[in-house]
């Protein structure tokens, strides 16, 4: 009886992971913006009990805090605008050092197999690439996508306001939950939610803000041109947990392979960003997050796949902090701690 008793519990509980799932795929314009707001509620509510010792109304914290953040992605929006308008005004120049660059290698490839291959036909396809054309419809593209984040952006300022103004009351709304039940580690479990995912979202934040500034001053450094957009893709790209910071070292090698005629430079290049890497997020960043996550990486990668398939690059970034909210549920009910020992360790587990 037992045995069938537990056989039902977990078709349950599978059946209702299925569903989730499903709920969280086909109502991902919704939900998307409602984490967005949560998580940056949680990280914006130091910001805002400040301005309240401050005695400045919520509205004008409010209106200060969308302006600012709305300058900023303004700016990141017309950054990318003219890196692109810069490609294509530098296309002649571009196009003849790859040339020069694939005819090296082409000849050096048709000594070693007799062939008599031409850069010519590459050539022609990249210059067609490299367009006026494809960059009007790399803005019509860009102007697409942020006409969506704009949906995306103003769903989540009205998930914000909301939340930021009950926010800073959540203690006496969980203690009332809380009464008439049994269950009192309801303010615990969501203050250890909170202060994991604030301590993640500000370490991954200020990491990604160093990363960015080093990789675009080794850039500078090195004359390599479009420094400062290679600098603002590490910082975005960086967000995006374990390959994020590895695919932001791509396009200043492919870049330094097209411009640099010296391979020592290119490798010295390559040794600078790789040590930049390693040192903002093998060892500052681990160490600066302590052991508030305390998820193992096999949990991350998964995620990262899962989150990732299910609501694209967002979920990738926002992968982690949902990870943590998952295993500090699953850390409070009964029944799951074999789970949360495969996500990593426990609350009753030291480092």
């Amino acid at each position: 009886m037992e045995k069938d008793i537990r056989t039902i519990k977990n078709l349950l509980f599978f059946s209702i992971a299925i569903l989730t799932i499903y709920i969280f795929s086909i109502l991902s314009h919704l939900l998307i913006p409602l984490f967005l707001a949560f998580f940056l509620a949680l990280l914006l509510q130091p910001l805002l009990a400040w301005f309240q010792g401050k005695k400045i109304p919520f509205g004008l914290s409010l209106f200060v805090i969308s302006v600012a953040t709305t300058s900023v992605l303004y700016l990141f929006g017309m950054l990318i605008y003219q890196t692109g308008a810069s490609i294509v005004q530098q296309k002649e120049e571009l196009l003849g050092q790859i040339k020069e660059k694939l005819n090296n290698m082409l000849s050096w490839f048709n000594d070693l197999s007799g062939l008599e291959l031409s850069a010519n036909e590459a050539i022609n396809q990249i210059s067609e690439v490299i367009s006026a054309d494809w960059l009007l419809r790399s803005t019509g593209n860009f102007a697409e996508a942020l006409s969506n984040f704009s949906s995306v952006f103003f769903m989540t300022l009205i998930y914000l306001i909301v939340l930021l103004g009950s926010i800073m009351k959540y203690e006496q709304y969980i203690r009332y939950l809380s009464e008439g039940s049994s269950d009192t580690n309801l303010l615990p479990a969501f203050e250890k939610v909170k202060g994991s995912i604030v301590t993640y979202i500000k370490v991954k934040f200020f990491i990604s803000i160093f990363t960015g500034v080093t990789y675009g001053l080794i850039c500078w450094l090195f004359d390599l041109k479009f420094a400062l957009f290679w600098g603002f893709l590490a910082l975005v790209l960086n967000f995006i947990p374990t390959f994020g910071s590895i695919i932001a070292t791509i396009p200043p090698l492919l870049m330094g392979l097209i411009q640099f005629d010296s391979t020592g430079t290119l490798i010295l290049l390559l040794l600078c960003l790789f040590a930049a890497q390693t040192v903002f997020g093998n060892l500052l960043e681990p160490k600066m997050m302590g052991s508030s996550l305390a998820l193992n990486t096999i949990t991350v990668l998964l995620g990262l796949v899962f989150w990732g398939y299910l609501w694209g690059v967002v979920g990738m970034v926002l992968s982690v902090p949902l990870l943590v909210m998952v295993k500090v549920i699953l850390e409070e009910a009964p029944g799951s701690e074999i789970l949360v020992r495969l996500m990593g360790r426990s609350k009753n587990q030291t480092s």
